[in-house]
Formats: structure tokens, sequence, C-alpha cells
């Protein structure tokens, strides 16, 4: 027997006509809607593969950072880089360094984190495979000027005159507070691309909308013109927050047994939602 949440899922997609459920937390990164932006800036993450320089990327929260990473990622080859991810730094340099090690598979409980041990391991895995280093820190606006600087000091390091390391930070707005701080000027000039990721546009927005039903598998469109502008606006083209604006809206007129999303449903529920959603 179906559980109960199971059961709700199946009358909402049956409801809709759709065949997975749209605008997921977690999207596919082989299914993802692109826009112009989004390409621009593969793009020039793409050309830090070569030039080993540091990559800088601005977002405010829910404008696709980490989708950003998660395509980029999709997109090389572990045979060919060593990839680094960290996903939750630590804002001391010690802890840093032990988050580096974890993420290259070293057991920091018993080998400990500086600098020059993780130099050593970085040096020993780029001659031992001919990989390059790739690391890619996400929230790196939580870190300290202090830790930024430690980074800036590992992408110092060459062996046989090429730079050990390319180093890709993806952070909200305060990161590039941080970074033009005087004291971050040895940093900031070794920064080779910035990527400022704003919000979608109006016209970006209502596609983003369609594509994510029909995506699901929607046979027709679901939200009327209106209501696709009203969401636009709610979100200010915040992709994270379109996503939520539409679920619920999905959701109150599969209650409602609405054939189609009007501005006036989608009024009625932003009055029901939580702070820095609804009205």
């Amino acid at each position: 027997m179906l559980a109960v949440n199971e059961l709700a899922m199946r009358e909402f997609l049956d409801y809709w006509g759709m065949t997975t459920l749209p605008f997921p937390k977690n999207t596919d990164p082989s299914s993802i809607f692109m826009n112009t932006r989004m390409e621009q800036a593969l793009k020039r993450m793409n050309q830090l593969l070569h030039t080993r320089e540091i990559g800088v990327v601005i977002g405010e929260a829910g404008n696709g950072k980490t989708t950003l990473l998660d395509v980029f990622l999709s997109r090389i080859s572990s045979t060919q880089y060593k990839i680094i991810p960290v996903s939750v730094p630590q804002n001391k340099p010690r802890e840093l360094y032990r988050s580096i090690s974890s993420a290259m598979g070293v057991n920091t409980s018993w080998f400990g984190a500086d600098a020059l041990k993780v130099v050593d391991l970085l040096t020993y895995s780029f001659i031992e495979s001919n990989r390059p280093n790739l690391i890619l820190i996400d929230e790196a606006h939580i870190l300290s000027a202090a830790t930024l600087n430690e980074l800036r000091l590992l992408t110092n390091t060459k062996v046989k005159n090429e730079s050990l390391i390319t180093l890709i930070l993806f952070g909200q707005p305060s990161l590039s507070s941080t970074l033009k701080l005087p004291c971050m000027i040895p940093l900031a000039q070794r920064v080779g691309v910035w990527i400022s990721l704003g919000a979608l546009t109006e016209e970006e927005s209502l596609q983003y909308l369609d594509w994510h039903t029909k995506h699901a598998g929607a046979p027709r469109e679901l939200f009327s013109p209106a209501a696709k502008k009203a969401i636009y606006r709610q979100a200010q083209g915040n992709p994270r927050m379109m996503n939520r604006l539409a679920w619920e809206s999905l959701n109150q007129g599969c209650l409602d047994g609405a054939e189609v999303i009007t501005e006036e449903l989608f009024a009625h529920v932003c009055k029901n939602l939580g702070p820095h959603l609804g009205n």
C-alpha cells in the first residue's frame, strides 16, 4: 500500500498531468533551465581550467550559484582534474586546511592540517596523477580576510613552473565586500575571472516557469500570463523564490480544483506564506 505522502504526490501529478514533480529543490545538472548568463559563466569558468587563476562567483542567495557549480562539475572529467569540493568551509585557517585535506580523502584526525602539509598533499597529487588540482569553495562569503589570504598563499605554489591549483570561490555579495578591503588587494589582483549572477529578467522568468512545468510533463501551460508576471514581481527574478511560489500555487490550485493558476489564486497563496515570500 502506498504511503500517505506518496498518494498525495500521485494525486498532485495526476491532477496537473505531470510525470515528475516540478520546481525541485535539487535538480539534475543535465536537465536545468539554461539562460545566456549561465552559459557565459560556464565558459568563463572553463577558461580558468587553462589559465589556472582564481575565479570568483558572486550572487544573492537563490540566484543559482550552487546550480552553476553542479553543472560545471558535471561537465569536467575527474580523470583530467583532481576535483576538491569544499561545500561547508571553515573560517579558521587550520580548519579550512582540514576541509581541503578531507575533500582529498585524507584522514585529518591523524594527519593534522596546516599550510605546508596541504601544499605537500596537493603537490604529491599533482605529480602522481598528472592532474591539475581544482579547489571549489562554496559559501565562501563566510570566510574572513585572514582565511582568504591563506588561500592566496596556496595559489602561489608552483610545480614544474605550473600553478599547483585553480581556485574558484562561490559566495554571496558580502564576499565581494571582503575582497574590496585594502588588505585583500594581493588576492583581488590574482582574480582572473569575476562572475556576477544576477536575478532573471522578466522574460527569462516567464520562460523559466514554463520550462519547469513542461519538463515535468505538463501537457499545457499551467500559469496564466498575469500569474507568471506576478510571480516574477514577487520573487524579483530569484529562481529559488520562484520555485517556492510556483510550487505553493500549484498545490493550492490542486486543492481548489483550478484549471489554471490565475493572478487572483496566486495573490491568495501569497497571503499565507512565511517571511520573505508572501505579502
